[in-house]
């Protein structure tokens, strides 16, 4: 099997350290696996740099720079899709008559443009972005509050331009009912992220403590390690290790003041995947419901036990393999449960049987259809 396909990228996906470059590597090197002839187009900003790897899995790759500050600024347009506009990427997507595949709203400036038109084209939904940037606004600055509100209305308004798709493959049951209520006329398909794990390897035993990891820089994440460190183990002896890249300083300050908190920062991917296989407890806490979390598929992958709320557990098929815990109460009680309950036999071959249905190789098939029409 042969098929062309053009990738439009929100930013370089490797290295592929946070969510939305995971997802966006591991989706086109399963693609190119598949036989799928893949033209990539990157736009690059802040520290990234183009990356000789991605050549092994694509025919082409473009890198475009984003419009960082004034040039990226539109009185109506949202800063996250004007920023990314290139008239180098439209004449080269101009050229092609194969499908292209846009990643996120982020990268639909041209996807109503008319000479486009005849081309097959997918938008990858990471999210219900205007939903995503109102809940970021309520954790941050004056200032980044004023941005994020501003920048959730304009997405709002510009979210119609996926009527010019023919597919939109959200990424959770959630987003997949949203999308489809909203864009009728317009096929919906629900395509879990794809991620770095082939198979469960989650080690059985016991571990020592528990972990919260992610990005320590957003907002959210941040909020919620916060929200561990002086709610849940304010009053309990247990260990917990938060490990993320660039944490807050009052969230350093929080860590310092407690001895069974360790706090580490700016972890090596060998590291991190070490220190999720050998946590007893993984802590998945979501101030918001917004796609599929990837540190929670890394937890059913690699690690022992979860719990989660359900802003973060928000899969009908996951939420029955994970502990629920809504507030503080739920969540202590959990945790001292869970610290003594082995990870056994049964419960791996509980936890193999329900990860099938978010491997790589089981989702890609969804893609790939599309690409036959």
């Amino acid at each position: 099997m042969s098929h062309e396909l053009h990738i439009v990228s929100f930013d370089i996906p490797l290295p592929s350290n946070y969510g939305g470059v995971i997802d966006v590597f591991n989706k086109l090197k399963t693609l190119h696996q598949h036989g799928i002839n893949i033209t990539l187009h990157c736009f690059q900003y802040g520290d990234r740099k183009p990356n000789k790897e991605l050549n092994n899995y694509c025919k082409e790759v473009f890198y475009y720079n984003r419009k960082i500050g004034f040039y990226g600024i539109s009185a109506t347009l949202p800063y996250i899709v004007y920023s990314r506009r290139s008239e180098k990427l439209l004449e080269r997507l101009q050229k092609t008559n194969a499908p292209i595949l846009f990643e996120g709203l982020h990268t639909c400036y041209y996807l109503n443009h008319k000479s486009l038109e005849k081309n097959f084209k997918i938008v990858r939904c990471h999210n219900i972005e205007h939903e995503y940037y109102n809940k970021l606004s309520e954790h941050s600055s004056k200032t980044k509050k004023i941005y994020f509100l501003q920048e959730a209305y304009r997405l709002k308004k510009y979210e119609a331009v996926l009527e010019n798709a023919q597919v939109l493959l959200s990424i959770s049951d959630d987003d997949q009912s949203y999308f489809e209520s909203s864009y009728s006329k317009t096929e919906c398909i629900k395509v879990p992220a794809f991620h770095t794990d082939n198979k469960v390897s989650s080690v059985l035993g016991n571990g020592t403590y528990s972990l919260f990891h992610g990005s320590l820089n957003v907002s959210e994440n941040d909020h919620s390690a916060q929200y561990l460190v002086e709610e849940i183990f304010n009053d309990i002896d247990y260990k917990l290790v938060i490990a993320g890249k660039n944490p807050s300083f009052k969230l350093q300050k929080l860590c310092a003041k407690k001895d069974n908190i360790t706090l580490v920062n700016d972890l090596e991917w060998d590291e991190l995947n070490t220190l999720i296989k050998n946590a007893h407890i993984h802590l998945m806490h979501a101030s918001q419901k917004s796609g599929l979390k990837l540190k929670l598929l890394k937890a059913l992958f690699l690690g022992r036990h979860v719990i989660a709320n359900e802003d973060m557990a928000n899969e009908k098929l996951i939420s029955d393999h994970v502990v629920i815990a809504n507030d503080t109460a739920s969540w202590k009680k959990a945790i001292a449960n869970l610290m003594n309950i082995p990870f056994d036999q049964e419960i791996l071959s509980k936890r193999i049987r329900v990860m099938e249905e978010f491997k790589n190789e089981k989702i890609v098939g969804k893609i790939i259809e599309q690409l036959k029409q």
